[in-house]
């Protein structure tokens, strides 16, 4: 009604924008899903800095900013059509074999597709090296 894109919204963004930073590494999430593994979201962290309209070009910015044995953190953010940052996002996907419900440890191949991606160290660090854009 008054144009604004609604705060829930934003969550399919961040999944846009994980999943063009999953193609950027040559990692599809069907191949994730064939080897008998699947990602779950367990933790979404979301900061609303400005509000962001229907039709509105947006730029969403995606990194890795932690990795542990099960898990990766993916770190968010989504600029306005004016380039000022709309919202911060944090979400942590955990890594499960299929038909399970415990943590399982990432695939080795996936782990070093990331690492390799990101600048050495800036998975600790929080500097990564080149953002992956998504248009909306």
């Amino acid at each position: 009604m008054q144009g604004v894109v609604h705060h829930s919204e934003v969550i399919n963004y961040l999944e846009i924008g994980r999943v063009e930073y999953w193609r950027q590494l040559g990692i599809g999430y069907q191949d994730f899903l064939d080897s008998g593994l699947q990602y779950v979201v367990a933790r979404v962290e979301c900061n609303y800095l400005k509000p962001l309209f229907f039709d509105m070009m947006i730029t969403v910015m995606v990194r890795v900013s932690r990795i542990s044995r099960t898990s990766v953190t993916y770190e968010y953010l989504i600029y306005d059509d004016k380039n000022e940052c709309a919202v911060h996002a944090v979400t942590v996907l955990v890594c499960l074999k299929t038909g399970k419900d415990k943590p399982y440890p990432l695939p080795e191949a996936y782990l070093k597709k990331i690492l390799n991606y990101e600048v050495k160290d800036s998975v600790e660090n929080k500097a990564g090296k080149k953002p992956v854009r998504a248009q909306h």
